[in-house]
């Protein structure tokens, strides 16, 4: 017998995780408490390639901790991969004013074609 979609869609887990929240707990059974957690999560997302949950990650960081620079740093990188760079450019804006030397140079390039 043939499954339909949508119990096809409910039988793989992959599928079903539509959040960073929902596929940690899951997978893992718990979700981060802190701002360094949350991080940490949203490098292992970025590392998998799967930017829209590490920027998740990386946003509930910075809600934790606004100082986060390095965050904001690869939120911003985690955006240009999924064509989002207007956010990229706030991330780094917001990296470089808590003096992130690091960022300036990709800030400066992502907004050379704003003039």
């Amino acid at each position: 017998m043939a499954t339909t979609a949508s119990e096809s869609h409910t039988a793989n887990p992959e599928t079903r995780q539509n959040s960073s929240e929902e596929w940690l707990l899951l997978r893992i059974g718990a979700i981060p408490r802190n701002s360094l957690g949350w991080f940490r999560c949203g490098v292992g997302f970025y590392n998998k390639k799967d930017y829209s949950k590490a920027i998740e990650c990386f946003e509930k960081a910075v809600e934790l901790d606004p100082m986060n620079y390095n965050a904001f740093q690869i939120m911003a990188r985690a955006c240009i991969a999924v064509n989002r760079k207007d956010d990229a450019i706030a991330a780094l804006k917001q990296s470089v004013m808590l003096d992130n030397p690091s960022d300036w140079q990709l800030l400066i390039e992502l907004t050379s074609n704003k003039e």
